[in-house]
């Protein structure tokens, strides 16, 4: 279960920022449920997903001094967790296994070939949708998957409140994932993925 009381996991954060390897231990075991049952939702597999949590874990440690300023513990975590998760779904396509194309969060195979759609592909169509929203939401759109910007930065950038950027996001992502489902591809992890990218540092 997740910490409750914050005031707890600030000490804990700064506690791993200087190196305590014990602390670190508790922040892993913490979070260990909630975040192999994402992985294991993405890999359909133990194995993988275990490899997965030790090398985003891995990452989090060899970058633990930046823990102690970070305010969504949570989202950080499911950022190393996302972006091992995505590195998985690379070699997989990379070693000639596929994507089904009727959902994304099903076991990959190697036979379904005539059911199934490469990752550029999903891309391409991700694109197309982003093309096809309206001016200001595209902007806001770019600002944050191309550029990098947080929530804030955007709100600055255009002068809108951080809520109007956040619900253009969330209206954007029901948009592309419209548009995605319309093509016959029920993406529910990437989506979630993109998600927790834009909200990362809100």
């Amino acid at each position: 279960m997740v910490f409750k009381n914050i005031e707890n996991e600030r000490v804990l954060l700064k506690e791993i920022s200087e190196g305590n390897e014990r602390s670190f231990s508790v922040l892993f075991f913490n979070y260990l449920p909630i975040l192999q049952s994402f992985a294991l939702k993405f890999t359909k597999s133990e194995t993988a997903s275990e490899e997965i949590i030790q090398d985003a874990f891995l990452r989090v440690w060899l970058h633990r001094e930046k823990l102690e300023h970070v305010d969504n513990v949570k989202a950080y975590l499911y950022k190393f967790v996302s972006n091992e998760c995505l590195g998985f779904l690379r070699k997989t396509i990379k070693e000639g296994r596929i994507i089904d194309s009727a959902r994304l969060n099903q076991p990959v195979s190697d036979n379904n070939t005539s059911d199934s759609i490469q990752l550029n592909e999903v891309v391409r169509i991700i694109n197309d949708a982003v093309n096809k929203l309206p001016s200001q939401r595209k902007k806001i759109y770019n600002l944050s998957r191309s550029e990098g910007k947080t929530i804030p930065e955007i709100a600055n950038i255009l002068n809108l409140s951080p809520n109007t950027v956040k619900n253009t996001l969330i209206s954007s992502l029901k948009s592309i994932r419209n548009h995605l489902n319309k093509s016959g591809i029920e993406v529910n992890v990437l989506v979630f993925i993109m998600i927790l990218e834009i909200f990362e540092n809100k």
